[in-house]
């Protein structure tokens, strides 16, 4: 939804919530003249089009026929159908319905949207609505794919290297919770690892939204996160130990040659100073110390980039080395992460 259409909308919804009637008010954006039924959504009444919904939806199709028009009530002449929604839910799931999802903003400020739109389509099996809006979830904000993901993650990073997630992207918590009720569990993985990011104290207090409505986590989906975290630690541990510590120097080393013992062990060194680095990082010194899969790609960048706290550098063919184990290692940490976090997927999702 452009700018334009959230404020129109916000200015409807103020004067449908002060109407002093109790009288059922008509929307005024969302009633067409010739429409041939009523939506009723708590206060508020849609006037549209049977044959639309018809069309979009068998459960509206089935609702639709199982009304007598000469016993059904009717407001405005019109047989009334009852949605079990508030006004705000059906505006957006019927502009969708209406206009398409092409004008509806994948960003933080509008998820209330986004998650009336997939409850309400996934109720009434409005499939292609449905799928064209999980389809820019996952492409933009909850991949299934590692190389989306990296994209993903440098969108929330600006010119100077600072990393905010929430600026660009719906807390995790309203993500999980959406993905439960309509029961698209390929957005589950990607979401629960941006939480396990999160203190757990945090988590467990919840989420608060820009309506101050407090969101949690089901039992099982916490406990699910908790474990998730634990693997995911589990695996930078044993990363470090396997890939860092010790890390014997390539057969082609570039310092293997040389005479002065404490050149030869250069690129040893150097590998050794990125294993203090990691756990300066896990302990939270650092700004990122709760992402596993940014601490193993960071071992490698910063060998290489200017404002590393390491003076070491290992040699080029050490560093290559090393560079194909962090992508062997990270490919394998994202295919894990559905098993970690206790989501059962189809063969062929992630």
């Amino acid at each position: 939804m452009d700018d334009f259409s959230t404020n129109r909308h916000n200015e409807i919804q103020q004067s449908i919530q002060t109407n002093p009637t109790g009288v059922p008010a008509r929307h005024p954006d969302l009633s067409f003249s010739d429409g041939n039924i009523a939506i009723l959504a708590g206060s508020v009444y849609f006037l549209v089009h049977k044959g639309l919904l018809c069309r979009h939806s068998v459960p509206l199709q089935q609702a639709t026929k199982a009304l007598e028009p000469a016993r059904a009530k009717q407001l405005e002449g019109r047989p009334i159908l009852h949605a079990d929604c508030t006004p705000e839910a059906m505006y957006h799931f019927l502009s969708a319905l209406y206009d398409g999802i092409l004008d509806v903003k994948i960003d933080p400020h509008n998820f209330s949207a986004i998650d009336a739109i997939l409850r309400l389509a996934t109720n009434y099996q409005v499939k292609h609505i449905r799928a064209s809006l999980l389809r820019e979830l996952q492409r933009m904000q909850w991949p299934a794919r590692l190389s989306q993901w990296e994209v993903r993650e440098a969108e929330a990073t600006d010119a100077n290297g600072q990393y905010d997630a929430r600026l660009h992207y719906a807390h995790p918590i309203l993500m999980i919770n959406l993905a439960r009720a309509i029961q698209a569990p390929e957005l589950l993985p990607s979401a629960f690892y941006d939480l396990s990011r999160c203190p757990v104290s945090e988590t467990t207090a919840g989420y608060t939204d820009f309506e101050s409505i407090v969101h949690h986590l089901s039992q099982e989906d916490l406990m699910n996160l908790l474990k998730g975290r634990e693997h995911a630690s589990r695996f930078l541990s044993t990363f470090v130990v396997n890939e860092l510590e010790g890390r014997a120097p390539s057969a082609n080393c570039g310092h293997g040659g040389n005479e002065d013992v404490g050149q030869r062990r250069t690129c040893q060194a150097a590998f050794e100073s990125i294993t203090f680095e990691i756990l300066r990082d896990v302990n939270g010194i650092t700004h990122r110390n709760s992402d596993p899969l940014f601490a193993i790609v960071d071992a490698e960048l910063m060998q290489t980039r200017d404002d590393a706290h390491s003076v070491l550098r290992a040699c080029e063919y050490c560093r290559t080395e090393f560079g194909v184990a962090v992508d062997h290692a990270r490919e394998e940490f994202w295919s894990k992460l559905p098993s970690w976090f206790g989501v059962d997927l189809e063969d062929g999702v992630w």
